[in-house]
């Protein structure tokens, strides 16, 4: 053995040198979340509720005239982008958002962010709680591509004023999924590249010693990404007299010769499984890594992306390490949580569509073998209208991989398991493009 390598190195590369050669076997479940969820389950980390208007209070009129008049006075005497504008303007664009005008808020939002540029330049740090309100104005109004734009200038902004940090970049991730998921762009391999590669980037650059809680953020959030990449770049077939040709790899394109993003993307996808499992491996061997509760987390979800990706007789071991550290670690809370029921995955709302209310109630009862898998499947919608989409919520349920259950210590078999889910029907997709 080589001499500065350890026993728990060893086994890890042996482990990523299995998973790399098998990659291309491994073949990811349905896309839990993307058009069905449980009724009790949300994912607001990943998936923001979209925001309602607060209803009038009494006076407002009033109050916001008095402010508008007072604005005036102030133009009046120093002119319209004296830098002392800023903040009441500011000021009253928050009383409009509370009130529930967000159109007229984000006017004034965007006069004030004006007038910081002239006075501060443009790269001004001061305009990053404005471009912060404008995310609620354009949520709250469904205005997803302006959304995107000033989701955008905050990445760069926050970039060239050195004010990036773990918390800002992670945010702009999360925004880029789910812009994805929102299908803002004819085609997805372009923007999931780039969010990829950011990711990345930032990833490669932080030091889990300096800062471990900032590392694992960085590293889930790339992680998820992963799943993305599995679930939209589906592999190419290569034919004898055309090439590269396309499967319709991310939404019913047609058949035509790779771009070289889609390339980049592709070659992501061949080593994805490895990847996934490389980056939570080394997080776990960390020494930097001491929280208990955190390294649970990180196990789950080595255990979870086996599972998902079928990798089925790795995923077992992983389960049973994360039941054991959670038992030696007296984490009886987070045991039960995790394993007293199976768990459709992945678990983390990387694909959810529906971050509200909405679609057809389905009720289902199956069993879920020690292995996760599903059987002995029936769903019966509420109405005989919507039978369609007890059919279609069968078949997704085939589809899916679960985390099995753990009783003391050991993967077992649960036979009745009775859930609700709701189902996306169309009308609940259009109002999450656009509400």
């Amino acid at each position: 053995m080589t001499p500065w390598l350890n026993v728990r190195q060893l086994a890890a590369a042996m482990l990523l040198a299995v998973l790399l050669a098998n990659a291309a076997a491994a073949a990811p479940a349905a896309t839990y979340g993307r058009d069905f969820v449980r009724l009790d389950r949300y994912w607001p980390d990943e998936a923001p509720v979209a925001l309602l208007p607060k209803p009038p209070r009494q006076g407002q009129a009033v109050a916001v005239a008095a402010q508008r008049e007072r604005l005036l006075e102030l133009e009046q005497e120093q002119g319209p982008y004296a830098a002392a504008l800023a903040e009441p303007l500011m000021d009253m664009g928050r009383f409009l958002q509370e009130a529930g005008d967000a159109e007229q808020a984000g006017q004034l939002y965007q006069r004030a962010l004006h007038v910081l540029r002239i006075n501060e330049g443009l790269y001004s740090d001061n305009q990053i709680p404005l471009l912060r309100n404008l995310f609620a104005v354009h949520r709250s109004l469904g205005d997803w591509q302006a959304l995107d734009a000033r989701y955008e200038y905050f990445f760069r902004l926050a970039a060239t004023s050195g004010q990036m940090d773990v918390e800002s970049a992670v945010e702009y991730f999360r925004w880029q999924r789910e812009a994805l998921r929102r299908q803002l762009d004819s085609s997805d391999h372009r923007r999931l590249l780039r969010l990829y590669e950011a990711n990345e980037q930032l990833l490669a650059a932080a030091d889990p010693v300096q800062d471990v809680a900032g590392y694992w953020q960085l590293l889930d959030s790339q992680l998820r990404n992963l799943y993305l990449v599995q679930a939209l770049a589906t592999p190419r077939t290569v034919s004898a007299t055309r090439g590269f040709t396309s499967a319709a790899p991310f939404r019913g394109e047609p058949m035509q010769e790779m771009d070289v993003h889609e390339q980049r993307l592709a070659n992501v996808q061949r080593t994805a499984v490895a990847r996934g499992s490389e980056l939570l491996v080394d997080f776990i061997d960390s020494p930097a890594l001491v929280d208990t509760r955190l390294r649970a987390q990180a196990l789950l979800a080595l255990a979870d992306w086996h599972q998902w990706n079928g990798v089925r007789g790795q995923a077992g071991e992983d389960y049973r390490q994360v039941v054991s550290f959670l038992q030696t670690t007296r984490q009886e809370g987070r045991l039960q949580e995790w394993f007293g029921s199976p768990v459709e995955l992945p678990d983390n709302g990387t694909f959810s569509r529906d971050p509200g209310a909405g679609g057809v109630r389905v009720s289902a009862r199956f069993a879920v073998t020690a292995e996760g898998r599903p059987q002995d499947i029936e769903t019966v919608a509420a109405e005989e209208s919507e039978k369609g989409f007890a059919m279609r919520l069968y078949r997704r349920l085939l589809a899916t991989r679960f985390r099995p259950r753990f009783e003391a210590g050991t993967a077992v078999a649960t036979a009745e398991v009775e859930r609700n889910y709701r189902y996306l029907d169309p009308e609940a997709l259009r109002r999450f493009r656009s509400p």
